[in-house]
């Protein structure tokens, strides 16, 4: 495998590799850094085992070429120390003797490539490539994985976007960009159980565009359309951030007030009502019409000792919005039949 490798692909990563060279002697020391300059730019020269020990200890290297006999600490010694500390990084020895005991013991501790002086550059490459080619498939191999996990979670990050949005999609209405009925089920039930909790006030609106149905009769289902998000506009811009608009179904809507009483959720239905009966709505491809529209609101609030289910305060808004029908549209009711 190693020998198909393409050298200069190989140069130009053994260029990237810290080398620690290890020999005593000068001239040799000289000759050999020469030849690996070929293939290294980062050499650290050690003149003994004992040097290269400690050069070792001080700074991480890819690659180490020792020579075996030495003063002070042989090559033999040093590289037991190093296999004790790194059983992993690539080892070169070199020597002009050829004694078997060193050769064993070159084995046993797993050295991965041997020179024999005088050492030439097709013996140099050889080992090199032997070598450094699996230094470099190991490294490709980890940027390759590196790469697939980074695809991994940049998927699973997509997934996760992906998720949150179909949440918020199946959550909301997609005409007006309210919150839909299904979320109101998950919402109104857990802030009714909130305030009966904490003991903390819950007011509901009901809220319907008076005749609607001449709307679409009249301008067709598209000025419908544009009523309805027009008035979606209007809610939102005149509630509190707390506050949760919902589009009920057709042209009903709900907003649900957490911690407002029934006098200031009259207030804020007077707010809203005031506010939708001074829209003006632009018919869309007939820019010289304008519609006005009004509302009529049903108003309760939450009583926590009687009320469990946000569906009996529902029908308590629901009654009141259609008594602001029957009295003439355009009007707030709250429950009880009191009429403002």
């Amino acid at each position: 495998m190693y020998k198909d490798l393409d050298m200069k692909k190989l140069i130009k990563f053994t260029k990237t590799l810290k080398v620690l060279y290890v020999e005593d002697n000068e001239e040799t020391r000289d000759s050999l850094e020469g030849l690996l300059r070929n293939y290294f730019s980062d050499i650290t020269l050690a003149s003994n085992g004992s040097d290269g020990l400690e050069k070792f200890k001080s700074t991480p290297f890819d690659l180490i070429i020792t020579d075996l006999k030495m003063p002070k600490m042989n090559g033999i010694e040093m590289m037991k120390k190093i296999r004790a500390v790194d059983e992993e990084i690539p080892i070169v020895v070199s020597t002009a003797y050829q004694d078997q005991e060193f050769l064993m013991s070159c084995i046993e501790l797993s050295t991965n490539g041997y020179l024999l002086k005088p050492i030439n550059h097709k013996q140099l490459t050889r080992v090199i490539k032997c070598v450094c080619g699996k230094l470099y498939y190991i490294s490709e191999n980890r940027r390759y994985e590196e790469s697939l996990e980074f695809l991994v979670q940049e998927r699973t990050q997509e997934l996760e976007i992906s998720k949150k949005q179909l949440s918020i999609m199946a959550n909301k209405d997609a005409l007006t960009n309210l919150y839909n009925r299904r979320y109101f089920h998950d919402i109104s039930q857990t802030l009714l159980h909130l305030g009966q909790r904490k003991q903390n006030s819950l007011s509901l609106l009901m809220i319907d565009i008076d005749r609607f149905k001449l709307v679409n009769d009249t301008y067709g289902h598209l000025a419908g359309d544009s009523v309805l998000k027009e008035l979606a506009s209007v809610l939102l811009k005149t509630t509190r951030g707390s506050d949760v608009v919902i589009r009920f179904g057709g042209e009903e809507f709900v907003i649900i007030l957490p911690q407002t009483h029934i006098n200031d959720a009259v207030q804020i239905a007077q707010k809203i009502r005031s506010a939708i009966k001074n829209l003006d709505i632009h018919i869309q491809n007939n820019i010289d019409k304008i519609l006005k529209i009004t509302v009529s609101i049903g108003v309760t609030e939450c009583y926590c000792d009687d009320d469990k289910e946000i569906d009996t305060i529902i029908r308590r808004a629901d009654e009141a919005m259609y008594e602001a029908k029957h009295n003439g549209r355009d009007k707030i009711v709250i429950y009880e039949k009191k009429v403002i």
